[in-house]
């Protein structure tokens, strides 16, 4: 075990990469898209053909989630296989899966909920923040790539419409989700380095504002 896993301050990059190859497979079928002729029956609760770079994410998943619960070992154990499952079914998939940071966050609290967390205030939690990946790793796109994700593409046509009405209530949800959970406080300023971090996944802060007619109407629509 590293130093780093046990500095519950920090969550270990491979550690990141989990919980980013986790969050992927609680939303895609995961299912291969070819037949599991080779990957015959293995019983359930293992995982068949991990490589050493995931071997190495899920020793640090284990090791911060130990840290994280030093007297819930059987909640540790449960959560490191669910997530040598996810990184096998991905790993066994033609066409790799993608996540968007909004969508990641909405799952990341899904999962606190899971791991029986109401709050990460105070303490820094795996699963970790999508801010954090995208410091980690430099963009979103970056972290996607590290955890052998597929790269979300933020082009569009020139005149079309990139977010719906939909977009914008699932994106403040999102925001108001990912800032009760690291115990900040959803500003419009912090929505705006929010916005900054998810760019091309979620709307600006201007554009907020101007589609709800106020910052107080926007996070209104999140109740």
């Amino acid at each position: 075990m590293t130093d780093a896993a046990r500095d519950r301050s920090h969550t270990p990059t491979p550690a990141v990469l989990g919980a980013l190859l986790l969050a992927s497979a609680r939303t895609t079928d995961t299912t291969p898209a070819t037949t599991a002729s080779t990957e015959a029956a293995a019983p359930a609760g293992t995982t068949v053909g991990l490589d050493a770079p995931d071997e190495t994410i899920l020793a640090e998943v284990e090791a911060t989630l130990s840290a994280q619960f030093p007297d819930d070992a059987a909640l540790v154990d449960r959560t490191v296989t669910e997530v040598a499952e996810a990184i096998g079914s991905i790993r066994r998939r033609d066409t790799k899966p993608g996540l968007t940071a909004a969508r990641y966050d909405a799952e990341r609290t899904a999962l606190l909920r899971h791991l029986g967390i109401g709050s990460g205030k105070g303490a820094s939690l795996w699963p970790p923040t999508s801010q954090t990946a995208v410091q980690r790793f430099g963009s979103w796109n970056d972290a996607l790539t590290a955890a052998g994700l597929a790269t979300s593409s933020t082009g569009r046509a020139k005149g079309q419409l990139r977010f719906d009405a939909a977009a914008y209530d699932r994106a403040i949800a999102a925001f108001v989700a990912d800032c009760e959970s690291r115990g900040v406080g959803a500003t419009y300023k912090e929505y705006g380095e929010y916005a900054t971090a998810h760019k091309g996944e979620v709307p600006s802060a201007a554009a907020v504002r101007k589609f709800y007619g106020s910052w107080n109407a926007a996070l209104a629509s999140a109740t």
